[in-house]
């Protein structure tokens, strides 16, 4: 009984999307009935259509790479990924999902290309963010602080930009507080002090330079 009424919900799902074909909300229903009753098959059919009736549905696209992904078709999260930047070029969630690829597939250089790509196209306060924590994790500090510091100057209100090259610079000791005291300071003007992880960050260098 329980198959058959998912089979009436398909055919409902089917008919309407056939009537209403481009509701982003009708065909998220009907990818949701794939992904709890339906097969790898059937939940990739729903999504393929899903983003060839609504391209510019972002998550619709987002889903479809991340099942790609999670099947082990690298290749393939990476070709649905590529036509969702044809279609939403100014997209800052689908850009950094393609570099989020990239980097759990250990693809560094891969990524760095896309977040520049992705910074002259969509020039988003998160693509300079991901671009500068990047560089960090590669050990490219002045790199990383060059991001932040050209993030904060596009984008001042952001105040993640401030507590990465505060850190950065906490984390050289020495000279370094004091440029980490400037980065923490500039953060709480810009935020007219009102950012909470800004003065937790800065209460922690002062005990840590005078202890």
């Amino acid at each position: 009984a329980g198959r058959g009424r998912v089979e009436v919900a398909r055919a409902i799902y089917l008919h309407m999307l056939g009537v209403f074909k481009t509701k982003k909300g009708l065909w998220l229903k009907a990818v949701e009935l794939e992904k709890k009753f339906g097969d790898k098959a059937s939940l990739e059919e729903r999504l393929k259509g899903g983003v060839e009736s609504c391209p510019r549905s972002e998550r619709l696209w987002l889903m479809y790479a991340k099942e790609k992904w999670l099947g082990g078709d690298v290749q393939g999260a990476r070709g649905v990924l590529t036509e969702a930047f044809e279609k939403n070029p100014n997209s800052e969630e689908v850009w950094l999902a393609g570099a989020k690829l990239e980097l759990e597939n250990g693809e560094t250089e891969r990524a760095r290309v896309l977040l520049e790509r992705a910074r002259e196209k969509v020039d988003g306060p998160k693509v300079w963010m991901k671009s500068a924590l990047l560089e960090r994790e590669c050990g490219k500090w002045r790199e990383s602080l060059k991001l932040l510091e050209e993030g904060a100057r596009r984008f001042p209100k952001f105040e993640k930009f401030y507590m990465m090259g505060g850190q950065i610079w906490a984390e050289r000791g020495g000279e370094g507080v004091a440029n980490a005291r400037k980065w923490y300071q500039k953060g709480l003007a810009a935020s007219d002090n009102k950012c909470v992880e800004l003065w937790v960050l800065a209460s922690r260098l002062e005990g840590g330079e005078g202890g």
